[in-house]
């Protein structure tokens, strides 16, 4: 039976004790090492997670150090906010996974050299996580691992190679981590893959800048493109990589073709970058909506919320269980936006259906239409929800909670060790 959209992270199966109680008792911080696939500022809800989580962490006192691939051709180190962010060159990337040769024996010196309280590895990119977990089980260094969705891929040879690593591979730091975090519900609830460590699980959703993602209209990019003000905006957000299909773009250029038809005063605009672009674009111009559809590119974050509070309604048509919340949605939601979204995976939670916005079956563009029709057609009902899901997100999603529930899932592993 699924919990609670919203499930609290007091509802982990695991008890935990409190952190300030432990770091008073015995050190002033803790000495972190996140271990992640990529990092701020690469695009993608994962990295905004960890970028959000690390920079918590250091206003509150304790030391984070970031270990990541770079999509740049040179290795890096820099300071991000107050976090020291190591970057590898990977020697080849597959299939958006950074192999890195050498990465044990890297990130060996550094947690030799530098006394971590604490690894915080990250999933669902593979190895990363995995070589940190081998790194910390040798160096006698508490591991937690954050998962973020279920590695599943789209076509037959890459699920076989999927499947083979979720019973191998990948389940190395899933044995080894003590909790476990998960930020989605439905990994929380439903994962295979997880089922097996049902007792280690702490839910730790992801969580929106309140003081920044605020209520109000915006007429930005209505000027940054000449669309009347009184037109009507439907906003996608999200990487458009041939790695991240699943975010059903395509399904909705076929729904907005249907919209559009109906509604003249409508506009479609999609933010983020990617090697898909050219093929959505395509598409665009075999439907010939080419001028109701926009490609932003990508935004920086200030510039997004005046995105979010310019649009009528923000979209997410994600086609398959690995997406794992839908960032976008809370996002939105904290804008005062109603949401649409896919009964797919984290997404399905994060929508309360007929309060926060609509949820629709996936791949299937007409029903995508139908509820984008409804709601452009429905102002009040519009405000609505965007005001439910305002209240929705000041209650459960603040990053203050993220960041408490991932230091108490740090206290149960350093108990435990």
């Amino acid at each position: 039976m699924k919990l609670n959209p919203i499930m609290k992270v007091a509802a982990s199966r695991t008890i935990i004790p409190n952190l300030d109680q432990l770091v008073q008792r015995e050190k002033k911080s803790l000495n972190i090492l996140m271990v992640c696939p990529y990092f701020f500022p690469e695009l993608g809800g994962l990295e905004n997670y960890e970028y959000n989580v690390a920079k918590q962490m250091v206003r509150k006192g304790h030391n984070v150090t970031v270990l990541c691939s770079t999509r740049n051709d040179v290795d890096s180190i820099e300071q991000i906010y107050g976090i020291k962010v190591i970057r590898h060159k990977p020697n080849f990337t597959f299939y958006n996974t950074p192999i890195r040769f050498d990465l044990f024996f890297k990130m060996s010196k550094l947690v030799k050299d530098n006394g971590y309280d604490i690894i915080n590895g990250v999933t669902p990119v593979p190895f990363y996580a995995e070589v940190a977990s081998i790194v910390s089980k040798i160096y006698k260094v508490p591991f937690v691992l954050t998962y973020h969705n279920d590695v599943i891929k789209p076509t037959f040879f890459m699920n076989l190679i999927s499947t083979i690593y979720n019973h191998t591979f990948g389940t190395i730091p899933l044995k080894i981590s003590s909790p476990i975090i998960t930020a989605s519900p439905y990994c929380y609830n439903e994962s295979q893959f997880l089922d097996p460590f049902k007792n280690k699980l702490v839910l730790v959703p992801p969580a929106v800048d309140l003081e920044n993602y605020t209520v109000g209209k915006s007429f930005k990019p209505h000027d940054a493109y000449n669309i009347p003000h009184s037109s009507n905006i439907i906003l996608f957000v999200g990487q458009l990589r041939r790695t991240h299909t699943h975010k059903g773009v395509d399904y909705l250029i076929q729904a907005f073709d249907k919209v559009s038809k109906i509604k003249k005063d409508v506009y479609l605009i999609i933010v983020g970058k990617g090697d898909m672009i050219p093929i959505y674009q395509k598409m665009c111009e075999d439907l010939n909506i080419s001028d109701k559809v926009i490609f932003s590119g990508f935004i920086e974050e200030k510039e997004l919320i005046e995105y979010y509070r310019g649009s009528d309604i923000i979209v997410l048509p994600s086609t398959r269980i690995t997406e794992g919340f839908g960032m976008v949605l809370i996002e939105g939601g904290a804008c005062g936006k109603p949401v649409i979204g896919t009964k797919v995976g984290g997404i399905q939670y994060v929508i309360k259906h007929r309060e926060t916005g609509l949820l629709v079956p996936p791949k299937d563009q007409n029903s995508l239409a139908d509820s984008m029709l409804y709601l452009l057609n429905n102002e009040a009902l519009r405000i609505e929800m965007g005001e439910n899901g305002r209240k929705l997100v000041e209650k459960n999603f603040s990053w203050e909670k993220c960041t408490q529930g991932t230091l108490k899932a740090y206290t149960d592993s350093l108990l435990r060790s």
